[in-house]
């Protein structure tokens, strides 16, 4: 099998076991080398005069604090107040002990996502290797979803998206299929509509794409003509601020986009509504959602789905994903 280009920080699939091998050495050491910036040594602090908790967010992180977006460290703020049970962020007084443990636990593991994600993107060099994202597509075409005319241009849009607001094609990919089995337009709850489900009310998705007093025609436009709708969603919920978005802050800025206030990943999130079985852990949808069942929903639910209607075409390939 021919070696395929590969860019920064992306380990091609098909490449040799030892070029795989030593790249992941090499991306393993730039996590280390990030991390080592986080001051996790340093648990208590004593507030000074002139210290916020930005403040003191920052110094905690400190030479990582360049890996992190000003929406991330107020992120970071917010998981020290509510562990600390600091009712008021922006009010602390001078001599007051904070614990900054968490934060910086969720500090390493937001640094740890989004070294993940940048490995994943893939997007700057000659080839861009997205398939699960291909999969999606041939799906989609099968099943009636597009035209074979539209894919090349689908494809190219979603690449072209997730360079701009900082995400993996093939998260976005994972995410429509649950959301709209896969880029399917007219695939509707009754409420949302569409590829990612735009939902009708105020401050909702189908408002923020401009069709607040109508969402349902949402489901008349094709899939390329949605993409410039979840274009504009994604400025209007700032997803860039997250990236380069994990999958699950990814799927958190379609499904309840406040929800990503909470960083802890095995934290249960506020999220009204029966959402599909996959995304509960265990699968119990009497229980909670958490950025761990996300992830993990999300990943299985492609997999089947992808794997059934690849089950009867020959050379089969998901390990892909």
């Amino acid at each position: 099998m021919q070696i395929r280009p590969t860019q920064t920080g992306a380990i091609a699939p098909d490449a040799p076991a030892a070029t795989r091998a030593r790249e992941r050495a090499q991306q393993a050491n730039s996590f280390r080398q990030a991390l080592a910036g986080v001051k996790t040594d340093m648990q208590m602090v004593t507030v000074q005069r002139g210290d916020t908790l930005m403040s003191l967010t920052r110094r905690q992180l400190g030479n990582a604090a360049s890996q992190f977006s000003n929406a991330q460290i107020l992120q970071l703020a917010q998981t020290v107040a509510r562990e600390n049970g600091i009712v008021d962020p922006n009010h602390i007084m001078p001599g007051q002990a904070i614990n900054m443990a968490q934060m910086s636990t969720t500090a390493a593991l937001q640094l740890r996502q989004a070294e993940v994600a940048r490995a994943q993107l893939n997007l700057n060099g000659p080839t861009v290797n997205t398939p699960t994202l291909d999969k999606t597509l041939q799906r989609a075409v099968a099943k009636g979803y597009m035209a074979s005319t539209e894919l090349a241009a689908v494809r190219d849009k979603i690449i072209s998206l997730g360079k701009r607001h900082q995400f993996a094609p093939d998260d976005f990919a994972r995410m429509t299929l649950m959301e709209s089995d896969g880029l399917n337009p007219r695939a509707s709850n009754g409420s949302c509509h569409g590829i990612i489900q735009f939902c009708a009310g105020g401050n909702r998705g189908a408002a923020s794409a401009g069709y607040g007093q109508n969402p349902k025609e949402i489901m008349n436009l094709s899939v390329l003509q949605q993409l410039d709708l979840v274009d504009k969603y994604f400025s209007d919920t700032r997803l860039k601020d997250f990236g380069p978005a994990s999958l699950d802050d990814l799927y958190l800025t379609v499904l309840t986009p406040a929800a990503r206030a909470e960083t802890r990943v095995d934290a249960p999130l506020n999220i009204n509504g029966k959402q599909a079985a996959y995304l509960y852990e265990g699968r119990d949808t009497s229980g909670v959602i958490t950025r761990n069942s996300i992830v993990e929903g999300l990943k299985n639910n492609a997999r089947n789905r992808l794997g059934n209607f690849t089950s009867t075409l020959a050379k089969m390939d998901l390990s892909r994903m």
